[in-house]
């Protein structure tokens, strides 16, 4: 009781001095851990599975070529979010003579993987660095939803530059059990997957995740894929070898046939004769070299002549001065 009373009166709380407790920051700080783990959360539910197959780390970047501007890009300073960049589907140069193959591609497609091995990959390696091919490829959504959210991941790549990259890994994805997996509805581009396809390629994890779980480029693959059958395309792959469309799967003997011969010209192109090598031996070429030494030879004297009195004019010049 002594404790309760002091002097005969109750004893006061102290007067609340406006800080608050530790209340409010503890749920702010909640607020955001959830709002930066959402993305992730969304993109990895259901936990990590075991990998069930192997992935071979992109060879773009090292020794082919690619758009990629850092090894590990980071948002905001390599990139933009949301920005899909100018030519970040296309490899080459265009000049003079330069042959361009547009491709059309599904990488829910078998026959797409076969022709990313035999026809695209060589041509990267061989004739894109030596700007006689420019490649451009174009992920289209015909075959299923896996179709559209695996092109929809490879643009989620394009933003940060790493389009070819993720194509490259996406092409290395087992399709032999599409069938059995479509009958169970299973996905095999699931988001595990994804993750691990992201992963391989460097990307921002956490920008990717964003980019991914939002499906901001969805209508861009769709329109994509409307462009194509626009085109008379409705079958993949399809290509547009020089401007000339070929539908299904293309030898690489046929292609080269192609490439071969160069390109039309545009309208108003002037054509420029090669140099041909000058025969000296020839009779004409013998009498008209004949004919400039003579002439050389009678103009000498006159030359020597003038440039006499040019200088005996000079030096009368400089005695009267």
């Amino acid at each position: 009781r002594g404790s309760a009373y002091r002097q005969g009166g109750i004893r006061r709380l102290p007067k609340d001095d406006g800080v608050p407790g530790i209340l409010p920051y503890l749920l702010l700080g909640g607020a955001c851990i959830c709002a930066l783990a959402m993305p992730v959360y969304l993109l990895l539910q259901g936990g990590m599975p075991e990998p069930t197959q192997t992935f071979f780390p992109p060879t773009h970047g090292s020794d082919l070529v690619s758009k990629s501007v850092a090894d590990y890009p980071i948002e905001g300073e390599h990139f933009n979010a949301g920005e899909l960049v100018k030519e970040g589907r296309a490899l080459g140069e265009i000049h003079e003579y330069t042959h361009t193959v547009v491709e059309f591609t599904d990488f829910f497609c078998p026959h797409c993987q076969e022709a990313h091995t035999n026809i695209i990959e060589p041509l990267i390696r061989h004739y894109v660095p030596k700007g006689m091919v420019r490649v451009e490829s174009h992920p289209v959504a015909f075959l299923a939803d896996e179709s559209l959210s695996a092109a929809h991941a490879a643009l989620c790549a394009q933003e940060q530059h790493k389009y070819w990259e993720v194509r490259e890994l996406l092409f290395q994805t087992d399709l032999s059990d599409r069938a059995a997996a479509e009958a169970e509805d299973i996905d095999i581009f699931d988001a595990h997957l994804l993750k691990r396809i992201a992963k391989l390629a460097s990307l921002d994890m956490y920008s990717f995740a964003k980019c991914f779980s939002s499906g901001r480029h969805r209508d861009e693959v769709k329109r994509i894929s409307q462009l194509a059958r626009d085109l008379g395309i409705h079958a993949t792959p399809s290509f547009l070898v020089n401007h000339k469309r070929y539908e299904g799967p293309i030898e690489w003997d046929e292609l080269m046939d192609m490439i071969k011969v160069r390109p039309s010209k545009p309208p108003g192109h002037k054509r420029r004769l090669p140099k041909m090598p000058i025969d000296h031996t020839h009779p004409k070429m013998v009498e008209r070299m004949d004919r400039i030494r003579e002439a050389r030879t009678k103009a000498a004297p006159r030359q020597q002549a003038a440039t006499q009195e040019a200088i005996e004019a000079e030096l009368e010049q400089m005695v009267a001065a």
